[in-house]
């Protein structure tokens, strides 16, 4: 099946979604716990809560064993090494052969040693523990990310996104927006350009991934990474006007065309939030949405965006400097 992936156009079960809201307070709550564990940490946006008792999180590699070039514990000779869904499944899927997919591919070599930032996002409590350890373990472990063969392992998920969508897999439960299977199939798809905007590097040579993730004060930069997961900019959030941003919007911009890929929903609406504070050209408006062809029908589409109301904006960021208040 084509990874463009077929509209659900059966009935939809009413999956929960994210709202922005409740995306702003868990990002809130994490910024003040990586703080208080870390130092000076910022905020990192998850899509949901960290998961207690994983049977894989916090795995550790012998360092002098591995072939991967991660920096050891100062007071150890193990690293943490970031799984994804290194929680439990659950058992809320329609197919049975769906679970037994993500249980096959999550304990393959070939995917585990791709270390797709893409997946850790989103679904792994181990990432979360790395990031409260604070930027040097943070930096270590995106070198580790970032020395893989991306376009090797872009083909690995490429086809882990087909075989997701096989009607005799994990179609059915895509359809019908189970969570767990769109995090995933959002995941896949979207390896290559949260590889890239993952290992971009600032003027100073340090990861802007990183710098946004310790930047206490101002936690929008953060919340770039995830929108290619499908999770919309928070209204009222003011991700900073550095190279750093303008660069990540700009490689989102070569994929924002595609309609099968969860940032063609989102990186307009951020554009006008971002343009509005860093001027009109900082992020590009250019984009041409194309939906891919389904089995019922084709259609083309062009979107443009309009900067939105200054008024509007601003009063989006008084109510997340009210909630900071009330935190």
């Amino acid at each position: 099946m084509s990874l463009n992936g077929g509209s659900a156009t059966s009935a939809r079960r009413a999956w929960p979604r994210p709202r922005p809201l409740l995306v702003l307070l868990l990002v809130l709550a994490v910024t003040g716990l990586v703080s208080a564990t870390s130092g000076p940490q910022g905020a990192m946006l998850i899509g949901q809560f960290p998961r207690q008792n994983s049977s894989h999180a916090l795995k550790t590699r012998d360092s002098s064993s591995s072939s991967s070039s991660v920096s050891s514990s100062s007071n150890t000779n193990t690293t943490i090494i970031p799984y994804a869904f290194d929680s439990s499944l659950g058992n809320n899927f329609t197919e049975e052969s769906c679970p037994q997919f993500f249980n096959s591919f999550l304990a393959s070599e070939s995917f585990i040693q791709c270390y797709p930032f893409s997946f850790f996002l989103q679904t792994s409590e181990s990432f979360f523990q790395i990031v409260k350890q604070g930027a040097f373990k943070l930096s270590s472990t995106m070198d580790m990310i970032c020395a893989v063969n991306s376009t090797q392992c872009q083909t690995i998920m490429n086809n882990y996104a087909a075989q997701l969508l096989s009607s005799s897999i994990c179609a059915r439960d895509y359809q019908l927006e189970n969570p767990i299977v769109t995090q995933a199939y959002n995941a896949f798809t979207s390896y290559g350009m949260l590889y890239s905007a993952g290992c971009l590097q600032s003027s100073s040579g340090s990861y802007c991934y990183v710098d946004s993730i310790t930047n206490s004060t101002n936690p929008g930069d953060s919340y770039l990474y995830y929108l290619p997961l499908d999770v919309s900019l928070p209204g009222g959030s003011r991700p900073s006007c550095s190279s750093c941003s303008q660069n990540i919007m700009s490689i989102f911009l070569n994929y924002a065309g595609n309609a099968s890929l969860a940032i063609s929903q989102t990186y307009l609406t951020a554009v006008q939030q971002i343009n509005v504070f860093c001027g009109p050209n900082f992020a590009s408006t250019a984009v041409t949405v194309m939906k891919a062809s389904t089995t019922s029908s084709v259609s083309f589409a062009t979107a443009t965006a309009n900067v939105r109301d200054a008024a509007i904006v601003a009063g989006g960021a008084a109510s997340f400097a009210y909630l900071l208040g009330l935190l």
